[in-house]
């Protein structure tokens, strides 16, 4: 890959060229932030268990003291 080199006639023509590589850079840095987001949403807890085992969680919010222990248990021993 041969480099070749850039010849300008005037400051506007290095002005423009500049402007351009800013806004390059400004969208390239866009979508780091945008793919990171992305990444990081993907990798949350509630995302990576997937949808039974969090209806499964949701139904056993509901119920309260020994009901939700035991409930919880034999979900933990069924998954491990």
């Amino acid at each position: 890959m041969a480099s070749q080199t850039k010849i300008y006639n005037t400051f506007a023509e290095i002005n423009k060229e500049l402007e351009i590589l800013k806004v390059e850079k400004d969208l390239a840095y866009a979508r780091f932030r945008k793919d990171l987001n992305e990444t990081k949403d993907s990798l949350q807890p509630g995302n990576i268990i997937g949808e039974g085992p969090k209806k499964v969680l949701g139904v056993l919010g509901a119920f309260s003291g020994p009901i939700k222990s035991a409930a919880l248990t034999f979900l933990f021993k069924k998954l491990f």
